[in-house]
């Protein structure tokens, strides 16, 4: 990609080709040039995909060289490879250069690494790699894959998907045994992908026959589409009340989903049906009709990509609806996030979840009395609320509520299950996920109620049964491995989580880089009780954090720890804080960033300052790409959250070592973003105190 070039008033007239950058071990080069900020409206928009943007559909015209899987005892490949563990080409101007193993200052290489995992795969289940930020671990996460067979990779952010992308599939890629290239794949939600039939909307266009809306109001537009379904022959009798997905979505020829086995879509004569085994045992179909559409293309993955990267939540949802296929392997990058998640949290709108279940009309007669029973449960919950009221504090073991009852429900009954998957979009589909999520540990679940802006009733809920949760994972896997930076320590991994049977790997063990505090002199402990004792004022707390602006040098990133960190439109004004990104902008900015263009735009220089509360893992600003990191407070996980309250609540013994170990695994993992390589360097600012004491004391650590 090109860099942007710039008229006198600082408009973007035409992208001009970069100069090839050496590559080296660790760096990706320098970026020595930088622009005016970008805003997301001025961006240009990545394009949504299309099928041909799919790289794992696509053949190889060349016959490729045979190399050697040090597992494969076929005669025919065996002996022919030179680094039998590891493989990493990078393709430029057709030129195709392999890239060797780096060396890490533990004398072990990344091919190392991936042959010790390889060895103790052989008899242990469950293996941890702890390497630091920038060490390459994908890389090695993908050789593993290479040489195990088909594998899950798992990260925790979409931005961290795209970045598999971009770097193993665009610009490198690894080779087999039979010396063709591995095909790798991404799961994307339906707003990355182009509507065939209806060009330049995205496949979460809500207009969509399968995602419109089955309500009076699209009487008009969903008769069209039924219509357009070459699977109704006598459509002029229907009404409203007889309308379901089905008898809508169809009529779009790409639409193909996904079912269990025994929930046969007998009337979609024009699909292939796929067959594959899920995680839970259970056989399920996917139902592919036209091809061309990306979004449903992707699936294809499923039977013929060599690795499935999905991004956490996806991960979780295929998980519990046991859709995901079985993996040889699944690699889990950014471990002890995913862990800490052990900590199940979810919420559900009971309102929106009461609407939809009062507009969906099931057929099977089994799934309509559940539905009816749940919309009773769901109404006699509202009625308890508005006669006792809320207050947001207290927390209730669910045996208290009606939920229970509700999630039990959804649980009991496969047919509803599956007529609710057929409508992807429907506010069910959360409500399903959420019960399978916590099927086994409704005895351990605690709740808390909220009501939002709207006025609608939320519930907040929380299962302590970390054990639980990970046998289960266990047994929806053959092999586990968690990647990290900052892994737990093994008494959290053997005393919290309950993981006893496990190895940990060691790749690289030395820190990268160096960092430099710039203090402004207007520093002071921002905690919480501080600021609402008047100790210190709002007004003391947003004027240091706008002269960390005003001394850090950019390009600058800006982790906000909370929205409430950054001034309002009021208080910018009133205060001239015009070097700050007010709670109203950022809140909007992120909601409107699907295809994270302001990370994006950032990493090509498009933009000197990125105000974020989503880069705290996984994206990488190495070199000149990030000169400073703000903190806007230390990353104390917020006390009044429910899972706090919970885990105090449930397991005091060791509910402030968790808290200040996830507290310190977030501060590292933060400033790391800029810090990728030996050379790299960064300053770091913060109004808290806290924060300048924390770098102090990692300093220390690194010069021992």
């Amino acid at each position: 990609m090109g860099k942007l070039i710039f008229d006198a008033d600082g408009r973007p007239i035409r992208q001009d080709k970069i100069r090839n950058l050496k590559i080296s071990d660790y760096t990706l080069g320098d970026v020595t040039e930088r622009s005016k900020e970008f805003t997301i409206e001025q961006a240009e928009k990545e394009p949504l995909k299309t099928s041909s943007s799919l790289e794992f559909l696509k053949e190889e015209s060349e016959k490729p060289e045979m190399q050697e899987n040090p597992l494969d005892n076929n005669a025919e490949t065996k002996g022919l490879g030179i680094n039998n563990y590891w493989s990493l080409y990078l393709s430029e101007k057709g030129i195709e250069t392999k890239l060797p193993p780096l060396k890490f200052t533990n004398n072990k290489t990344q091919e190392d690494v991936v042959k010790e995992v390889v060895e103790l795969s052989k008899e242990h289940k469950v293996i941890f790699i702890h390497g630091t930020c920038g060490s390459g671990k994908s890389a090695i996460a993908l050789n593993i894959a290479r040489i195990l067979g088909k594998s899950s990779i798992v990260v925790p952010v979409k931005a961290l998907q795209k970045q598999y992308e971009e770097d193993y599939i665009t610009k490198k890629y690894l080779r087999k045994a039979d010396g063709r290239k591995m095909k790798i794949a991404m799961i994307t939600g339906r707003d990355n992908h182009d509507s065939i039939i209806n060009p330049g909307v995205s496949c979460a266009d809500p207009s969509l026959p399968e995602n419109i809306k089955i309500v009076e109001k699209n009487y008009g537009k969903i008769m069209e589409y039924v219509r357009q379904n070459p699977f109704i022959s006598n459509s002029g009798n229907l009404t409203l009340e007889n309308v379901r997905r089905f008898t809508v979505a169809a009529s779009n020829p790409y639409w193909s989903p996904i079912l269990p086995a025994n929930f046969e879509l007998k009337s979609l004569t024009d699909a292939k049906r796929i067959r594959y085994n899920g995680v839970n045992g259970q056989e399920h179909i996917f139902y592919h009709r036209k091809k061309g559409c990306s979004y449903y293309d992707q699936y294809l993955a499923y039977m013929d990509a060599d690795v499935t990267i999905f991004n956490s939540a996806k991960y979780r949802a295929e998980i519990s609806l046991g859709r995901k296929p079985m993996t040889e392997v699944d690699i889990i990058d950014e471990a002890d996030e995913f862990l800490d998640e052990f900590f199940q949290q979810d919420e559900l709108n009971l309102t929106r979840l009461l609407a939809s279940a009062r507009g969906f009309y099931p057929e099977s007669n089994l799934a309509q009395k559940s539905l009816e029973k749940i919309k009773k449960l769901i109404e006699l919950e509202e009625q308890n609320k508005k006669a006792r009221g809320i207050i947001e504090d207290d927390v209730f073991h669910i045996s208290e509520t009606k939920v229970q009852e509700i999630l039990q429900e959804f649980n009991l009954n496969l047919d509803l299950e599956a007529e609710i998957t057929l409508d992807e979009l429907n506010y069910l589909n959360k409500a399903t996920e959420t019960a399978r999520t916590f099927e086994h540990s409704l005895d351990k679940l605690y709740l808390t109620y909220r009501k939002n802006e709207e006025g609608n009733l939320l519930i907040k809920l929380v299962s302590t049964d970390i054990s639980g949760k990970f046998k289960d994972l266990l047994n929806k896997t053959k092999l586990l491995i968690f990647m990290s930076g900052t892994l737990h320590s093994d008494k959290i991994i053997k005393n919290i989580f309950e993981i006893n049977n496990f190895k940990i790997v060691q790749a690289e063990e030395l820190n990268f880089g160096s960092t430099e505090i710039v203090a402004t002199g207007k520093e002071f402990d921002c905690r919480y009780s501080n600021l609402s004792s008047n100790a210190h004022s709002r007004e003391d707390y947003l004027t240091a954090l706008s002269k960390c602006m005003e001394k850090a040098q950019t390009p600058v990133l800006i982790h906000v720890n909370a929205f409430k960190d950054l001034p309002t439109e009021d208080e910018i004004k009133r205060l001239g804080l015009d070097n700050l990104m007010s709670t109203e902008k950022i809140k909007a900015d992120q909601r409107e960033d699907k295809e994270g263009l302001l990370i994006s735009n950032f990493k090509k220089g498009l933009s000197k300052s990125l105000f974020t509360t989503k880069c705290s893992r996984g994206i990488d600003f190495p070199g000149e790409m990030c000169n400073s990191i703000i903190f806007t407070k230390y990353p104390n996980p917020n006390v009044s959250d429910t899972f706090w309250k919970v885990l105090q609540k449930t397991h005091p013994d060791y509910y402030w070592e968790f808290y200040k170990d996830k507290a310190w695994r977030g501060f590292l993992q933060r400033i790391y973003r800029a810090l990728r390589s030996p050379n790299d360097k960064v300053k770091i600012l913060s109004p808290d105190i806290r924060v300048l004491e924390c770098v102090k004391k990692l300093q220390r650590a690194i010069n021992i």
